[in-house]
């Protein structure tokens, strides 16, 4: 994991993150964030490493957060975030990260789900199932409500790639 510049700075961060799903379960991440107690999921991912692709990210990301080895697939979406745009990151911090969510293979998962490199924040990993999405709380919002049929476009090898703009 990478950590970022000083928030005097300004900077872009590319990262990734994996959609996997088994059996109508998506992987997710559980935490807590910004010293919040109410607890977040999101999908594994983070910051890009130098010299690595966006996809050997989203790898890396699931096996390091989760402990499930995966192959990206295609990648279904791409989005920014830019501070001062959204709540709870001020322009002052310089923060701009751009991200692509990938579709991910199973090449092998754990008997006990866990990675060994998880971010701060993170409590826990869960297969949720995919109907039960929409009663999270979940980082990226807008990724939220789409999740379901994005899983099932993808899985059916119907899914395309959008740009989803400076979105929370």
């Amino acid at each position: 994991m990478t950590s970022p510049p000083p928030a005097t700075a300004h900077y872009l961060r590319n990262a990734a993150s994996g959609l996997v799903v088994r059996d109508g379960h998506v992987l997710l991440v559980r935490g807590t964030w910004h010293g919040s107690e109410a607890e977040i999921h999101w999908l594994p991912g983070g910051g890009q490493e130098p010299g690595e692709t966006l996809a050997a990210c989203a790898e890396r990301e699931v096996l390091e957060e989760t402990g499930v080895r995966v192959k990206a697939g295609p990648m279904l979406v791409l989005r920014e975030r830019i501070a001062g745009n959204h709540p709870g990151i001020p322009a002052e911090t310089g923060h701009h990260r751009v991200e692509a969510v990938f579709w991910c293979d199973i090449l092998h998962q754990p008997a006990r789900l866990g990675g060994d490199n998880h971010d701060d924040a993170q409590t826990g990993v869960d297969w949720i199932p995919l109907e039960k999405v929409h009663r999270l709380r979940m980082a990226p919002p807008f990724l939220q409500a789409m999740l379901p049929d994005l899983a099932a476009r993808a899985a059916a090898g119907r899914a395309h790639a959008f740009y989803a703009g400076d979105v929370e």
